[in-house]
């Protein structure tokens, strides 16, 4: 766990917001009964994980409590993880398994994700632990508490199903007695499965089928690089450019040595859990973008897989006689290293785009200043502002590293009304913008230098612009649409800044028109906006 946290506990102030983590921030704000109805009725999925946001935000508005519960959850997960793996492969080989799960690049990169994905990872790890144990001892009891907490587990992410289903499968699978006697022990866990499962699953799957997408016309096995499913989910849980790797290659040794030894349920199990998801998004038919592959739908499978790698780790090492620990633990140490090798570039990355500076900057200006809404430039995905984390949230960054400002966050005409229309106190104004590319932060510096305001450049790229002076609300906003105006004439790639713009116009018209997913437009990372259920 030291090193998990490690690794991953400074990417929480280095990592710009995520559109999903803008969605989880928006739902947490309606009330307990309101997030059920907009999760169940109008998106599909789990409330679970906005319940707890709405509590954690509601008491303490930051970074902290939107993404450290991920790192717990991450955590709590890893000791599940080694029974899982003590029961399949030995307690030699589950220590490995530990270890590199901890490491692994992808469960580091949603170690600190605003969103459900390691709580849904800790569940079924837990829930596995159950079932397997129910299946070797034949409990009928035992079987009711792991069924009902697979059933739960649609309460998390509408993927639960997915990852619940296998479990079930493979604890069947798992139990040493002939099928009959199986399934005269297991059927009130089949039971307690289905009665926890199937109502809220029914309640939402047409949610479910209209936001992904569903149906028989659509394309099969989407990805978000646009390479085949089962490349890329090589690419997650085995690290590596190539697809024959150490990973790989130690993985089916690990199928070989076992099937030799006539462990062929540990075969099963592994097998089945890393290939359910590959199959199931190779075949189903769905248009959203929340139907593409993506890597974080591999997380769960991680320590099914490490399995195999240790199984032929230990099985090759067994020729080195009583040298054997020693060469299995050189050759996890090796594979630890391949594994730090990603995380560590990607922390690099991450802490390069030094979105800090801008939040550290924003600090040092008057308290009850007031922090408008963002805009700028993408570049290279977690390198710099991108598609899925956008310059336009980086004002919910910055007032989340400091509360001391009044957050108006206008690319909604009706999110910035009450700004306008209420206390009319003058204050200062803050207006951020960001732009990757350098003509365009020197046509951006030109352009501001044009002005009156108070420019602040803490790193390549930002630029944190204040007004000269304290002023009312309408004086505010019409300065901010100056200088808006300004900046889409120095830099003209950034098209989004026309949200903002649009809105301003509406807020000095005094007419808003609804506009954005929850009233939000900052959810979507399309621009222009797309006009689809399926997001």
């Amino acid at each position: 766990m030291g090193l998990l946290v490690g690794l991953a506990l400074p990417l929480v102030w280095w990592t710009p917001l995520n559109v999903d983590e803008e969605l989880t921030i928006r739902v947490s704000e309606f009330s307990f009964a309101n997030v059920f109805h907009i999760v169940s009725t109008e998106r599909g999925g789990g409330p679970l994980h906005f319940w707890l946001e709405h509590f954690l935000l509601g008491w303490w508005p930051s970074l902290g409590s939107l993404r450290i519960p991920s790192l717990v959850f991450l955590c709590l997960a890893l000791p599940a993880a080694a029974l899982v793996a003590r029961r399949l492969v030995g307690e030699e080989a589950s220590v490995g398994v530990v270890v590199l799960t901890a490491a692994s690049p992808i469960p580091v990169l949603y170690a600190t994700f605003g969103r459900p994905h390691t709580l849904l990872f800790a569940w079924i790890m837990w829930a596995t632990v159950l079932a397997l144990k129910a299946a070797d001892d034949g409990d009928r009891r035992l079987w009711a508490v792991a069924g009902a907490v697979l059933g739960v587990s649609v309460f998390v992410h509408p993927t639960a199903p997915l990852y619940a289903g296998t479990v079930l499968v493979v604890a069947l699978l798992w139990a040493p007695r002939d099928p009959r006697t199986v399934l005269r022990e297991a059927w009130p866990g089949l039971l307690a499965f289905a009665v926890t499962f199937i109502p809220y699953y029914v309640r939402t799957l047409h949610v479910l089928g209209d936001r992904y997408g569903i149906s028989s016309s659509a394309a099969r096995g989407r990805t978000f690089s646009g390479r085949p499913v089962w490349e890329d989910a090589r690419n997650f849980v085995a690290p590596g450019t190539h697809d024959v790797n150490a990973f790989t290659i130690l993985a089916l040794v690990g199928i070989v040595v076992l099937l030799v030894a006539r462990k062929w349920r540990v075969v099963a199990v592994c097998v089945i859990t890393v290939a359910t998801p590959v199959l199931f998004f190779s075949v189903v038919p769905a248009s959203g973008d929340s139907a593409l592959f993506f890597d974080r739908y591999m997380i769960p499978t991680i320590p099914a897989f490490l399995a195999l790698v240790l199984a032929g780790i230990l099985g090759l090492a067994r020729f080195a006689g009583p040298f054997r620990l020693l060469v299995a633990a050189v050759a996890v140490g090796g594979l630890l290293a391949l594994e730090l090798h990603d995380t560590l570039r990607h922390r690099d990355r991450t802490e390069a785009i030094r979105i800090e500076a801008i939040a550290n900057a924003a600090a040092r200006q008057p308290a009850g200043a007031v922090l408008f809404g963002s805009t700028g430039t993408s570049g290279a995905n977690f390198s710099s502002f991108d598609y899925g984390h956008p310059a336009n949230l980086l004002d919910r960054y910055v007032w989340f590293r400091d509360g001391s400002l009044l957050l108006v966050d206008d690319d909604s005409c009706e999110r910035a009304q009450p700004f306008l229309r209420g206390d009319a106190t003058p204050r200062y104004g803050i207006w951020l913008f960001y732009a990757v590319a350098g003509p365009d932060t020197r046509a951006a510096t030109r352009a501001f230098g044009r002005t009156r305001a108070v420019v602040v450049r803490p790193a390549p790229g930002y630029f944190l612009v204040r007004s000269p002076r304290k002023l009312r609300p309408e004086q505010l906003i019409r300065l901010g649409q100056a200088y808006r105006l300004a900046w889409r004439r120095a830099v003209p790639a950034n098209r989004r800044v026309d949200e903002l713009l649009r809105a301003d116009r509406q807020l000095l018209a005094g007419h808003c028109i609804p506009y954005g997913d929850l009233g939000d437009p900052a959810i979507s990372p399309h621009w222009p906006p797309v006009k689809t259920t399926h997001q």
